[in-house]
């Protein structure tokens, strides 16, 4: 057995809760194990001083005074979800409503294409100043031509070269 097994049974131990097989794997680990058996000691010793203490009856009408003196009409009252669930049962109505019957026009416009949005991004070839981006969209560029738009594009307008 390992300590983080065995440390959640010593107070099942002390109470003589153990059934035997776990009992025998108990002081099996016990046996081996100085950590363990400090922790032993340790939680006797409490057990030791709880059960020395004396007993205190609460006085009569106790309860009943720390309750009359608990407010909660206060801020407390908010969290109450009953009544929230009742306030709010006809926002949900309506919410479901318009999710059972739709809300607004569902139809679909037309696709876009991918070309079309390419030829929007693409500047005519009369230009002098091309997007760094359209060389992408070029045949025949290299990937040395790519680096070097890459390196040397103007830093206050980085998409042109």
């Amino acid at each position: 057995m390992l300590c983080d097994e065995v440390r959640p049974m010593l107070i099942r131990h002390l109470e003589g809760r153990l059934r035997a097989d776990e009992e025998q794997c108990f002081e099996r680990h016990l046996e081996q194990c100085n950590m363990c058996q400090e922790a032993l000691e340790i939680q006797q010793r409490v057990a030791e001083v709880l059960s020395s203490r004396p007993v205190v009856r609460t006085p009569l009408g106790f309860s009943d005074r720390v309750m009359a003196n608990l407010s909660v009409q206060g801020w407390l009252a908010v969290l109450d979800w009953r009544a929230w669930t009742f306030r709010l049962a006809p926002v949900a109505a309506g919410l479901t409503v318009v999710a059972v019957l739709g809300f607004g026009s569902t139809e679909v416009e037309s696709p876009i294409e991918l070309s079309e949005v390419v030829a929007e991004w693409t500047i005519d070839d009369n230009s002098v100043v091309l997007p760094a981006f359209s060389l992408l969209w070029q045949e025949g560029v290299t990937s040395d031509t790519l680096l070097e738009v890459v390196l040397t594009a103007d830093p206050e307008d980085p998409l042109s070269y």
